[in-house]
This record gives C-alpha cells, sequence and structure tokens, in this order.
C-alpha cells in the first residue's frame, strides 16, 4: 500500500483552511489512518478548527488504539471525532476570534483488510475499483437533504445557490452525530480522500478519469489538483489517494 496527501490553496481564496494527515509506519498507533478536514470560520478560525481537529482526532487515536481489537476501529474512529467535536467546540467559545468555527472531518483506517471511515461534514470519501468509482460518505448537507426528500435531483445539487451550506460539522455545536462506513478492500483498490474544493470542481468521470491514468501515482494526485485550479480553483484543494496495490 501507498499513499499520498496534497493541499493547495486554490485560486481565489487568500488562506488555506483545508489540512490533513496521512499516518506512516513511524508511529504504530496511527498507521495507516488517514484524515482529511476543511475548516470554516471568520479571520483565521477555519485554518484553527481543521488542525486542532486533527491534532485531537490523532491524539485521541494514539491514546485509544491499544484498547481496541480490529473489530473495534469503527468505534476508536467514531470517538475521536466526538473527542475532536468537543475540543473545538470548546475553543470556539474560548475567544471572540473563535466564534463560531467548525470543520468538516472525514478519517480513514485500513486495518485487517477493512477500510473503516467515520465522517461528519460534506468531505467525501471515494472507492475507485475496476474502472469505477463509488462515492462511499453521504454529505451532510443542506442539497443532500433535498436530494433525499425527493425534491431536487443529484445533478441539480451540483448546481444549486446553497450546495455549500452543511449541516452537520465539527464543533459547531456540544454534540453530534458520526455517521460510519466498513468495506473489504481488494488488491488493485484505490481510495481518495477529498474536500470540496476537488469534488466540487471536477465531476466523478473526470476523478475516475485522471486516477485511472497509466501515469505515475504522485502525478496522479497532482493532475487532480491541477485540474481543479485550471477549471477555476474556487476553493482551497485537499487530497489524500491511497493505492492498495501500491509499494509503500
Amino acid at each position: 500500500m501507498r499513499a499520498i496527501g496534497i493541499s493547495d490553496i486554490g485560486k481565489c481564496r487568500k488562506n488555506n483552511e483545508d489540512a490533513y494527515f496521512v499516518g506512516t509506519s513511524e508511529h504504530e498507533e496511527t498507521r495507516n489512518l488517514f484524515v482529511i478536514a476543511d475548516g470554516m470560520g471568520g479571520c483565521n478560525a477555519g485554518e484553527v478548527a481543521s488542525s486542532y481537529a486533527i491534532e485531537t482526532l490523532i491524539k485521541h487515536v494514539s491514546e485509544n488504539r491499544k484498547n481496541h481489537s480490529s473489530d473495534d476501529i469503527l468505534d476508536l474512529l467514531a470517538g475521536a471525532l466526538v473527542e475532536a467535536n468537543k475540543k473545538v467546540y470548546e475553543k470556539s467559545n474560548s475567544g471572540i476570534e473563535f466564534a463560531e468555527m467548525g470543520t468538516t472531518l472525514v478519517a480513514a483506517m485500513l486495518e485487517n483488510k477493512k477500510i473503516h471511515i467515520a465522517y461528519a461534514g460534506d468531505s467525501r470519501a471515494y472507492l475507485i475499483r475496476q474502472k469505477e468509482m463509488t462515492q462511499m460518505t453521504m454529505d451532510h448537507s443542506y442539497v443532500m437533504e433535498l436530494v433525499k426528500l425527493g425534491s431536487i435531483t443529484r445533478e441539480e445539487a451540483k448546481t444549486h445557490p446553497k450546495r455549500n451550506v452543511i449541516t452537520r460539522a465539527i464543533g459547531i455545536r456540544d454534540s453530534i452525530e458520526i455517521d460510519t462506513v466498513v468495506q473489504k478492500v481488494e488488491k488493485g483498490d484505490y481510495y481518495l480522500l477529498c474536500t470540496d474544493g476537488l469534488s466540487g470542481m471536477l465531476n466523478d468521470e473526470e476523478i475516475l478519469g485522471i486516477i485511472s491514468k497509466r501515469i505515475a501515482f504522485d502525478k496522479k494526485a497532482q493532475r487532480l489538483i491541477d485540474t481543479a485550479n485550471k477549471k477555476g480553483g474556487h476553493d482551497n484543494i485537499s487530497l489524500i489517494l491511497i493505492d492498495i496495490g501500491g509499494k509503500e
């Protein structure tokens, strides 16, 4: 397995409020842990929210990993997101400069030939398998609620004026509901975690086309960033690309 993470400020923002983490073999407790966050808030509060949420999550996983078996990884991740929510919420109430800050967050951990995912917000996780791409997460957003109600289609959601309004995020309230996904991995799988700076600029066919190209692994990731920027780069762009069959 191999993985790469990239974050880019994009073409329109003054600062980068995204953050990410790619676990390495140097730290056993967080090995094969991958996290993406997209912060929000005034001034630099978005940057604080995303980085602080990830720091809290990493600390929780590091301190509690040994207390969880391979079958309890989802509980470990969900608990880490709940802890991150608590800490970010507390910090958001600690000073006017942090008021109303929050962040999306999607965390994935590979364990026992399975990928375990816990998330809140509209940052996404995708599976690319046998030249087909599937969104594993469901956006916690206003437009997705409309889609579920049948009020609009998924295509209409892509251009809806309220498509950036999210209904769930880390640190916005004192408690949070976490959604989880678990799936067996297969050799040849790619997994993509990304913020809406990528998924909002490129459609599924474009993302799949780039990942399927016969180019170097790191160039696939950079090509995704470059293409999102070429199409406008309206937001910060961050991604983690995981190749199950690749060498570390």
